[in-house]
């Protein structure tokens, strides 16, 4: 495929046009005008790199509300609210099947990629299997995090799925299991992630243990390295954020969920500050990933220079550093020649997105782009050099069967939380 008058996002973060083609579903911009190639005019298009979800619940939408104005650590406590989340987390656990959990997962891919979302990155343990197989039939890229069951997935990938496993919690952490993933480490350096210093209780309980940082322990294991990838990191201090950058690992900024359990607000200045590759994840129940970028830019405002930060550092944020975060740098994350050709499309004659003046420093598209999309704005999207969504319409699975399974299962936990008397 030849795309023609194409203007998109380049290495940089600035737009350019030019022509480039699609070639064993990588980009290249050396181009033979004798190939008889399929020939879409993009003119009317912002074409820009698939974004980033690097890190996600699947089962999580089906949550919405439920955790509203409680912290991580009340969640399923005796009140009505915990007992209803219990009740919940048992449905999921022990009434649901398999298949209707990957129609859970679809659910919200389908709700990404229609954001504009090329990759995902999801922690759930209950069936990595389900997860890859569901992710390939919409044809999304992904991490799956495997946990225990690494053995059986490691140097593994179906389809564009790949597979890493989890490290330690800090209300999981004993010496003997700090041990147990040292060995892990040893034998498989795969990709290793988690929720770490997500809020003070979690912070708290480390320091008792062991009376350092989760952080500090990582490292003392030689547990911390470039296929380190922590959540969160609210808590972290300026030591743990240094040792972090000393072993170039990944965090997942993750302030709408940070914001909804009043986990507080991570030092993402002081990570970029420092070098750390920080990158983008909803975490929880939320899968609009044009609402985290805005968020992210906002809080990066707060008492620093208001020109300190722009658009572009959110979009390497949600793009080229969430591709590094995963070892996937020189793969994707770009509009680069020999790149995947993982692209989104946008309509450039939305109103709201045309700047009134074009100017590179100050009136971009791009900060329009940030601001001002709509939930419509992106029409199409591309992974692997394959449509998955032409026209707001998805391409490899019938949406709406997914959508009516999914309402069927939400419809099935009330019969379920109705029969518990609530």
């Amino acid at each position: 495929m030849k795309l023609k008058n194409v203007t998109f996002l380049n290495n940089d973060m600035k737009f350019e046009t030019r022509d480039f083609s699609i070639k064993n579903n990588t980009i290249s911009f050396d181009l033979d005008d004798g190939d008889k190639e399929i020939l879409m005019d993009c003119k009317d298009y912002l074409v820009l790199p698939g974004l980033f979800n690097a890190h996600f619940h699947s089962y999580s939408p089906l949550t919405k509300g439920l955790m509203q104005e409680m912290a991580l650590q009340d969640w399923c406590n005796d009140s009505e609210q915990g007992k209803i989340q219990q009740i919940l987390f048992d449905y999921l656990e022990n009434e649901i099947s398999e298949r209707d959990f990957g129609y859970i997962a679809q659910k919200s891919y389908i709700d990404m990629v229609k954001n504009g979302v090329t990759f995902v990155s999801d922690s759930d343990p209950q069936s990595p299997q389900k997860l890859s197989d569901v992710m390939n039939e919409i044809g999304i890229r992904g991490m799956v995090d495997t946990y225990e069951e690494i053995g059986s997935y490691n140097n593994k990938t179906e389809g564009n799925i790949l597979f890493g496993t989890h490290l330690l919690e800090e209300e999981d952490m004993t010496n003997d299991e700090l041990l147990n993933l040292k060995k892990v480490k040893d034998k498989y350096n795969a990709i290793m992630m988690t929720h770490c210093l997500e809020n003070e209780w979690r912070l708290n309980i480390v320091k008792s243990k062991f009376g350092k940082s989760s952080i500090e322990l990582y490292n003392e294991m030689d547990l911390l390295d470039d296929k380190t990838v922590l959540f969160h990191g609210v808590y972290m201090s300026e030591e743990d954020i240094e040792l972090v950058a000393k072993h170039k690992s990944s965090v997942v900024h993750c302030p709408l969920s940070n914001l909804d359990t009043g986990a507080g607000v991570a030092d993402v200045n002081a990570m970029l500050e420092k070098g750390v590759n920080v990158c983008l994840g909803t975490d929880y129940a939320h899968t609009n990933v044009w609402e985290l970028m805005r968020l992210t830019y906002y809080l990066l405002k707060i008492n620093n220079p208001v020109n300190k930060y722009s658009a572009e550092e959110i979009f390497r944020m949600a793009t080229v550093n969430g591709a590094r975060a995963y070892k996937l740098q020189d793969e994707i994350g770009q509009i680069k020649d020999g790149y995947k050709a993982d692209l989104i499309f946008i309509k450039k004659d939305d109103s709201d997105l045309e700047p009134l003046l074009n100017k590179e420093k100050f009136s971009t598209y791009l900060y329009n782009l940030l601001f001002y999309s709509k939930a419509d704005s992106v029409q199409h999207v591309m992974i692997d050099g394959k449509w998955i969504m032409k026209d707001r319409k998805l391409e490899t699975v019938d949406e709406e069967k997914v959508v009516s399974r999914y309402n069927q299962i939400a419809d099935g936990f009330l019969h379920y939380l109705k029969e518990r008397a609530y």
